[in-house]
C-alpha cells in the first residue's frame, strides 16, 4: 500500500470529484484536482486564470509566454497555453505520486503513471437522469440548460485526454474499476474504493 495512487477519471455531474474527496478524508491521504492548476501556476510563474481557461480542453490557437531559464538569464518561450499545462501537470503529478499516497481527479493522470504500479485508476459514471439532478442542483440550470452543458464539459473532456494519451476517453479497458454512482450511490462507491485500497 506504500506511495498507493488513486486517479479518478470521470463523466460531468457523475460525482467523481465528490467521491475523490470523501476517500481522501476516509483515508487521510491528500487529494488534488484545482490544486494541479495552483501548482502549475506556481512552477511556471503564470498567470493562474489563464491556465484556469484550458485546464482539461483541447489545443486552441491562443498562446501564452512562459518564462524559460537559460544558463543565467531568463528568456520567454512562446508555446500554447494547453501544451504547457499538460506537461507542467505532468511533472507535477508524477512528483506527487512519488511524494507518497494520494488521490489524483482527471488530467490525463491514469496515462501519465501508466507505469506506475501503485496506480489504481477509476472511471466513475451515471445514467443521465441522475446526472442531469445533479447539474441542475450545483449549477442552478435548468433541465435543457443542464444537458448542453453536460455534452460540452464531456465533449472537451474527451477531446483533450484522446489527445494528449494514447488511450481513449470512457474506455473502460483503460481502466481498473469502473463505478456507476447512479446505481452504488456516493457513499458505497467511496466504500468500495476503501476497501480496494486497503487491501492492496
Amino acid at each position: 500500500m506504500s506511495n498507493q495512487v488513486i486517479v479518478i477519471s470521470r463523466q460531468f455531474g457523475s460525482g467523481g470529484r465528490k467521491i475523490g474527496k470523501l476517500l481522501s478524508d476516509r483515508l487521510q491521504i491528500p487529494y488534488y484536482d484545482m490544486a494541479l492548476i495552483e501548482m502549475a501556476s506556481q512552477r511556471s510563474e503564470s498567470d493562474y486564470v489563464s491556465l484556469l481557461k484550458v485546464d482539461e480542453k483541447r489545443v486552441s490557437r491562443k498562446w501564452y509566454e512562459f518564462p524559460m531559464e537559460i544558463g543565467l538569464e531568463y528568456q520567454m518561450k512562446r508555446v500554447p497555453m494547453n501544451e504547457e499545462l499538460f506537461s507542467l501537470q505532468a511533472e507535477i503529478i508524477k512528483d506527487l505520486a512519488n511524494q507518497g499516497p494520494c488521490i489524483l481527479i482527471g488530467r490525463g493522470a491514469d496515462y501519465i503513471l501508466r507505469e506506475n504500479p501503485r496506480m489504481l485508476s477509476v472511471y466513475v459514471h451515471a445514467d443521465m437522469e441522475t446526472k442531469l439532478e445533479v447539474v441542475c442542483r450545483h449549477y442552478n440550470l435548468s433541465r435543457e440548460e443542464a444537458a448542453a452543458l453536460m455534452r460540452k464539459t464531456d465533449k472537451q473532456r474527451s477531446v483533450y485526454y484522446n489527445y494528449y494519451t494514447e488511450y481513449k476517453w470512457g474506455d473502460i479497458n483503460n481502466y481498473d474499476i469502473a463505478l456507476d454512482r447512479g446505481k452504488l450511490g456516493i457513499e458505497r462507491c467511496v466504500d468500495i474504493l476503501e476497501n480496494l485500497y486497503r487491501t492492496l
